[in-house]
């Protein structure tokens, strides 16, 4: 199925340091679609540290907003939500947002999956 993001909505009690333990390794898994030479894979090891030192106050992460990158991993402002996005439809965005949830996938971590939530992805497909 061709989308243009895929969300994976946590449920009301979930807090985000639960993901502490697993942002590395979904960091790593949107990240590695990006094509990123040595200088710029230190530039988002530092983005990482950045990211993790939210997720340790219990605060919402800043995600994965990379310019020229293939997909963008964001954290919608109003939602406890992770979102995979890139700006043209691609059938990648559904196998990018089940590998990032089989690494959160644990008896603490519940959420759902839908598809083609973002507004600018409803107004694209009318």
């Amino acid at each position: 199925m061709k989308n243009y993001s895929g969300h994976i909505i946590f449920e009301d009690n979930f807090q985000w340091k639960d993901l502490e333990k697993y942002f590395p390794d979904v960091w790593e898994i949107v990240e590695g679609e990006s094509k990123l030479n040595a200088e710029e894979k230190q530039y988002d090891d530092i983005l990482l540290e950045l990211n993790m030192e939210e997720i340790r106050k219990n605060k919402k992460p800043f995600g994965y907003r990379r310019e020229n990158t293939r997909f963008k991993m964001i954290f919608p402002q109003d939602k406890k939500e992770l979102t995979i996005y890139r700006n043209i439809i691609s059938e990648e965005i559904e196998e990018l947002t089940e590998k990032v949830a089989h690494e959160i996938r644990n008896k603490k971590i519940k959420y759902t999956i839908e598809y083609d939530q973002l507004l600018s992805s409803k107004l694209k497909k009318k």
